[in-house]
């Protein structure tokens, strides 16, 4: 009972709701953790579950967590299957509960139950909607506008198409929207092809292949990390190019990118990760307010903790990126976990 009720209030004083006692005081049990990653079986999300599997595996061992479950979707993307992994969480009696959500807001009802149990309830790589919920994320509509501005301000005139994610996750319909709202600056920029290549490589080449073989003209490409390089590769197989492309943060696209440049290729690029390490770094933030940690303010923005990528990688500094990539495997995606002292200094 004393385990339940100090939870509740770890889960009102993380977001401003009670302040007149501090859950520290409470005696704390190491907690159960129970993950849904939405989806897997991309390079991406084998990245991110890794990631996971690291800071669950450090918390175990230190005596931090009881234990950690990571339990992914059989149907990729779909939120009612999720929901389900949620309400088994509930009932098997897990103290948190850390989810990639599938939907900004089909999963609010099962958040609710878990939060009438007293379980604190953590979002990551995508935000929900559902109140008292930490989301912790990049800002996915800044990240692909800077993308989208690139290939716009570069190209200026001429086709696109559009290769994008998961139809209907959060994250996915916030980068849409983003090139959506930068093409209207460019009018001289068509859009001819827009469709969804699942966040997976085979199928991206797959769609691309199918969208080069209208024989129309195909400038630029907007797609997303995890499918550049199945793109790229059908551009290569069709021996066309285009002439900008949004690129993957990896290995694999990098050595590509390398042989045109070094062929004087008409073809530019530009690769900004989507660090997989963000539920890593979630984990970390979720065992804080766990503990009745509190965020210091400003900090959050409407419950959202936006994680700031760094790096973002053009031709004009592409030595920067291959020098990380060039020994890695192919399907090594640059990534970062926060680290448990920098996480701590996000804290009161």
């Amino acid at each position: 009972m004393i385990k339940r009720i100090s939870k509740i209030v770890a889960l009102l004083v993380a977001f401003g709701l009670v302040f007149a006692f501090s859950v520290g005081s409470i005696a704390q049990e190491p907690p159960v953790v129970g993950i849904s990653t939405g989806s897997s079986g991309t390079s991406w999300r084998n990245i991110m579950i890794a990631a996971l599997e690291e800071v669950g595996n450090e918390y175990k061992a230190a005596g931090k967590i009881a234990d950690y479950k990571i339990v992914n979707n059989i149907t990729n993307g779909d939120a009612t299957e999720q929901a389900n992994i949620l309400r088994d969480f509930i009932s098997q009696g897990v103290d948190i509960i850390m989810v990639n959500p599938n939907s900004p807001d089909a999963l609010n009802g099962v958040i609710s139950e878990a939060q009438d149990e007293g379980i604190l309830v953590i979002a990551y790589d995508a935000t929900v909607t559902a109140p008292n919920v930490l989301n912790v994320t990049l800002d996915h509509y800044a990240w692909n506008t800077k993308n989208a501005e690139y290939i716009c301000s570069t190209l200026q005139k001429g086709n696109a198409i559009q290769i994008y994610g998961l139809d209907g996750h959060p994250a996915n319909n916030d980068r849409i929207r983003a090139t959506d709202d930068v093409l209207k600056k460019y009018p001289d920029i068509k859009l001819i092809a827009n469709t969804t290549g699942g966040w997976d490589q085979t199928k991206a080449k797959e769609v691309a292949t199918q969208i080069i073989g209208s024989g129309q003209q195909i400038d630029a490409v907007f797609t997303q990390d995890g499918m550049a390089f199945g793109v790229l590769s059908a551009f290569l197989d069709a021996n066309k190019l285009p002439k900008v492309m949004f690129g993957d943060p990896g290995t694999a696209f990098f050595k590509e990118w390398k042989k045109l440049r070094d062929q004087g290729a008409d073809f530019k690029a530009c690769a900004q990760p989507n660090p997989p390490g963000i539920g890593g770094t979630a984990f970390r933030m979720a065992l804080q307010l766990y503990n009745g940690k509190n965020f210091k303010p400003g900090i959050l923005v409407d419950n959202t903790y936006f994680y700031k990528v760094g790096m973002f990688i053009t031709d004009e500094n592409f030595d920067e990126g291959w020098e990380l990539l060039k020994d890695q495997p192919d399907d090594f995606l640059l990534s970062e976990i926060m680290s448990e002292e920098k996480v701590a200094e996000l804290f009161e």
